[in-house]
C-alpha cells in the first residue's frame, strides 16, 4: 500500500476510535453497589471534566453545562451518586447523610478514574466540579486526585479541601453562593474564603443575594452559568 493510502487509513483509524459519542456506563463501587454514569466524548484528544450533582438532583441535572463542554472539546463525565438516579444503593433518607458522605467519596473516586483512563482524554487538564453535596466531595477530591480546576456551587468545602487549595496554586478555583442559601447557611462565606485563600491567580468567587442553593441559581442569576462555562473552557482548553 502507498504512503498516501497508509496515511488515509491511519487517520480514519484515530477519527473512528474517537469518534464523538454519548453512552451511560456502568461503575463498580468497592462494595460492589452499581453506580452510572454518562461519558461524553468531543470525538477528538483533549481535556476532561467530572460534574457531581448537588443531592436533591441527578445526573441529568449538568446536561446544559455537559453539552456545552463537549462542544468546545471537553471530554466529560457526569455521575449519579448511589441511591440517586439510575445508581443502586439507599437513598440517603434511609441511612441518613453522615453515612452516605462517608461511602460516596470513594465512588467519586471510581467515576474520577473511569474518565481519565477514556481514549482521548489528556489527564494533565482535568477539572471536577459540583453542585451542593456533589462539591463539597469534589472539593476533597482534589486531594486526592490531580485535579486542574474545581468548580464548587453551594457547598461548603472541608478544612482539609480549604487547606489543598491554598497550598495548591496550580489549582484554580470557580465557586459560586447565595448569601441567603437556607440549606447550607454561610456558604457563601465560606467559598468566599477558600478562593481568598487560593494560590491560583484565576480563582474566582460570585456571590449573589437571595436564598437559591446550586443549580437553582442560574434561573436567578442569568451571568452565572455563562460565567462557570467560560471560566471551565479557559482553564482546560488553555
Amino acid at each position: 500500500m502507498k504512503p498516501f493510502a497508509l496515511l488515509c487509513v491511519a487517520l480514519l483509524t484515530v477519527t473512528t476510535a474517537l469518534a464523538a459519542q454519548s453512552r451511560d456506563v456502568d461503575l463498580t463501587a468497592a462494595d460492589g453497589t452499581n453506580l452510572k454514569a454518562t461519558y461524553m466524548s468531543p470525538g477528538r484528544p483533549g481535556p476532561a471534566m467530572l460534574l457531581v450533582h448537588q443531592c436533591n438532583m441527578d445526573r441529568t441535572s449538568w446536561s446544559g453545562i455537559a453539552s456545552q463542554l463537549v462542544d468546545a472539546g471537553v471530554h466529560v463525565l457526569t455521575l449519579d451518586l448511589r441511591g440517586f438516579g439510575d445508581s443502586g444503593g439507599p437513598p440517603v433518607r434511609e441511612i441518613g447523610f453522615p453515612a452516605f458522605m462517608q461511602q460516596a467519596p470513594g465512588d467519586v473516586d471510581v467515576a474520577f478514574d473511569h474518565l481519565v483512563g477514556q481514549e482521548g482524554v489528556d489527564a494533565e487538564r482535568v477539572g471536577a466540579g459540583g453542585a451542593s453535596c456533589g462539591a463539597m466531595l469534589t472539593a476533597d477530591l482534589a486531594a486526592r486526585r490531580d485535579v486542574e480546576a474545581l468548580m464548587l456551587l453551594s457547598g461548603p468545602p472541608s478544612e482539609a479541601a480549604v487547606a489543598n487549595m491554598a497550598s495548591s496554586p496550580e489549582l484554580a478555583v470557580f465557586a459560586a453562593a447565595a448569601t441567603g442559601d437556607t440549606v447550607t447557611p454561610g456558604v457563601a462565606d465560606a467559598l468566599q474564603g477558600a478562593v481568598d485563600g487560593s494560590g491560583h491567580p484565576h480563582s474566582t468567587a460570585k456571590i449573589y443575594d437571595g436564598p437559591e442553593h446550586g443549580l437553582p441559581m442560574f434561573d436567578k442569576n442569568p451571568d452565572l452559568e455563562p460565567a462557570l462555562v467560560s471560566w471551565l473552557k479557559a482553564e482546560l482548553l488553555q
